[in-house]
């Protein structure tokens, strides 16, 4: 399927004709249809926002199932992670390694991590949310930005402390 992403009614097209397929694609795998739908819309926005950067060496089809499988990796690893810091931060506190999160106390420890991000400085959350939602390394925060990769680093580290001053005594 040879399509010009710069085109906004062959992208509207490209979306009409996979967004179903790209759902039940993700959803043999995630088994959760909700999740599938979110996976299925940022693998499109992302898609609309690098199009000019991306060059298919397959179909555009080839490469929304490839992007849609990534995107889900990462949510999955990104959630994982999430889990990982709340078991280590419980330990940090004194709590033993039997120690196991029930699925209020991980969703309060979430809303708290949500809420310390909102706190953030807009740039300052938007970098921060590029490198630990979406994965993206500071180089490619950098380039998508345009700004330095220096500015990236001090970001991250002013978003990181703040983030540990916020949740002190809350997690």
């Amino acid at each position: 399927m040879a399509i010009d992403v710069l085109d906004r009614d062959s992208f509207r097209k490209l979306f009409e004709e996979n967004y179903n397929l790209l759902c039940n694609y993700i959803n043999t795998h995630a088994r959760d249809w909700e999740l599938s739908e979110e996976i299925a819309q940022k693998t499109f926005v992302k898609l609309w926002e690098k199009r000019k950067e991306i060059t298919f060496s397959t179909s555009a089809r080839s490469y929304l199932f490839q992007s849609a499988r990534n995107t889900l990796i990462d949510h999955y690893r990104s959630h994982k992670s999430a889990s990982a810091h709340a078991e280590k931060y419980a330990d940090d506190l004194g709590g033993s390694d039997e120690m196991v999160f029930d699925d209020d106390h991980q969703i309060l420890v979430t809303q708290r991590i949500a809420w310390a991000v909102d706190q953030l400085k807009p740039k300052t959350r938007e970098i921060f949310l590029l490198n630990k939602q979406e994965g993206l390394t500071y180089d490619e925060i950098a380039d998508y930005l345009e700004i330095s990769k220096r500015t990236v680093e001090y970001n991250m580290k002013i978003a990181l402390l703040q983030l540990k001053e916020l949740l002190k005594g809350k997690i």
